[in-house]
């Protein structure tokens, strides 16, 4: 017989039953999934028990949209524009050396545990894209113990693909946001390879992610369809993230109506398997084109405000039926990784979109945080719910905290009120990963020590960068002010009164 979790009399809950008040009970965990619900369970001798009096439990959070790759960039960037941003970016995550890739790589799986996030979708850029890289994060998402929907970005459009009027910009300054791209069938041999040499098992599970549709010509595109169709798995790529990139469908797709969504369909990759995230300047009959599709979209309100993408058309993404998710995206424009903040944003910006009282939206939420987000990586029959048969991924939040003093809905405190403070044990897979609020899995001393080491050459590096780079700020601000005097039939930025 499999191991077993006991984890008595706290409050447990459960999508589908009362959100505000939920009811004590017990949960029995064998092995890496959710045995059994009641009262009263009764475990094997040899059991271990977690008294969970006077705690909530919920389904592990899911953050359906992260990178990795620059999680040691944290805190070095105020609000700047995604193409600014990408200057410096693109640069400090690429062609690092492998103890600061699975630094980094700890310490976001780190930051993610503690704040109840027990699967991170990682949309890694890898660069260089080698295999002793990729079983650099691979192994360290291995020793945190964290759930990860894994996918190196491919791309076959050199990152300057993501400038509309790029042949404005002096050409040392092309080169600097990115001139060159890999052939398609190197990028897509390598991804076969890895599914070959790391099957999902366990904690590990893989996707496909196409960078962007502006980023892929349909080459590229037909071959990520092909290749999800292959291996059963899920696509996210980013689509509307910025104005910018609405006006680039309109120029330059015109073939296919100026949509990416056409786009993307006619390359076969739209469809359930797919996942969009971002679509802030998405138009109403692209949004009834993907609920028709049953394609996703991971929703990154954090992200989108800081690099001054604008808010996302939440009340009529839900009218028109999309299927939706939450993530937190990278640390150096939400500087976070927590899905708490995700919810609120959502709940907050759909309150502001529309002047009538709306329905209530603190459970929808946390159905997206969970059960939608796990919906996106294929696993909404496994995971984001407490139900028999289920990956034991569990949170155990401590109620003793002020955020609930008083307790009057669960719901809507963990989505108004709860920052990730509450949170004492968490488990992923069977396993207790934190406990006491302490993380079990890393030497968290340990690494501390070793991230500050490595940020005397990390600073060092983005110093330079950033002198080399700074005379490419104007050109690049007026190509955005241009941007910004073009028409479009939508608003998705907070006017100003003048």
């Amino acid at each position: 017989m499999a191991e077993q979790l006991l984890i008595r009399g706290g409050l447990v809950y459960d999508h589908d039953g009362d959100v505000h008040r939920p009811c004590r009970a017990d949960i029995l965990v064998e092995g890496d999934r959710i045995a059994a619900v009641g009262e009263t369970l009764r475990p094997a001798a040899d059991a271990r028990v977690i008294d969970a009096t006077n705690h909530l439990v919920i389904p592990g959070l899911v953050n359906a949209h992260y990178h990795s790759h620059d999680v040691l960039c944290r805190g070095m960037f105020e609000e700047l524009p995604l193409e600014m941003w990408l200057l410096y970016t693109l640069p400090l995550g690429a062609n690092r050396s492998k103890e600061e890739v699975r630094a980094r790589t700890l310490v976001g799986a780190a930051e993610s545990l503690r704040a109840g996030i027990t699967t991170v979708q990682d949309m890694l850029g890898l660069a260089p894209l080698a295999e002793d890289y990729l079983d650099v994060v691979l192994g360290a998402y291995r020793d945190a113990g964290i759930r990860v929907v894994f996918s190196p970005m491919v791309s076959d459009i050199p990152a300057i693909g993501m400038i509309g009027n790029k042949d404005a910009l002096p050409a040392d300054v092309q080169e600097m946001l990115g001139t060159r791209a890999l052939p398609i069938a190197e990028q897509l041999d390598f991804l076969a390879a890895q599914f070959q040499r790391h099957p999902a098992r366990g904690t590990m599970h893989w996707a496909v992610a196409p960078f962007a549709p502006q980023r892929c010509t349909p080459g590229m595109l037909e071959g990520c369809a092909a290749l999800a169709e292959k291996y059963d798995l899920p696509i996210y790529t980013h689509v509307y993230e910025t104005r910018g990139q609405a006006l680039i469908a309109r120029d330059a797709y015109g073939a296919y109506g100026g949509s990416f969504i056409e786009y993307l369909s006619r390359t076969g990759v739209l469809g359930p398997r797919l996942n969009i995230v971002h679509s802030v300047w998405i138009t109403r009959a692209e949004m009834d084109c993907l609920a028709a599709a049953d394609t996703g979209i991971v929703l990154n309100p954090l992200s989108n405000m800081k690099l001054k993408s604008g808010v996302a058309p939440i009340c009529d993404l839900r009218e028109a039926g999309v299927r939706l998710g939450l993530g937190c995206d990278n640390c150096s424009d939400s500087d976070v990784q927590n899905m708490f903040e995700s919810m609120k944003l959502f709940c907050l910006f759909a309150a502001v979109s529309e002047p009538e009282p709306g329905p209530p939206l603190a459970h929808e939420a946390l159905r997206h945080a969970t059960l939608g987000n796990a919906r996106t990586a294929g696993l909404g029959e496994v995971l984001g719910a407490i139900r028999p048969g289920f990956k034991a991924d569990l949170v155990l939040i401590d109620l003793d905290d002020l955020a609930y003093l008083p307790l009057n809905s669960v719901a809507r405190q963990l989505v108004y009120t709860e920052t990730g403070r509450g949170i004492d044990t968490v488990i992923v897979n069977g396993r207790i990963v934190v406990a006491d609020c302490a993380i079990m899995t890393i030497d968290m001393e340990a690494l501390r020590r070793e991230v500050a080491g490595l940020m005397k050459h990390f600073i060092v590096d983005y110093e330079a960068i950033a002198a080399a780079r700074r005379h490419a700020l104007p050109h690049l601000l007026d190509l955005h002010r241009q941007v910004w005097r073009r028409d479009m039939p939508m608003q998705r930025f907070l006017s100003r009164t003048r």
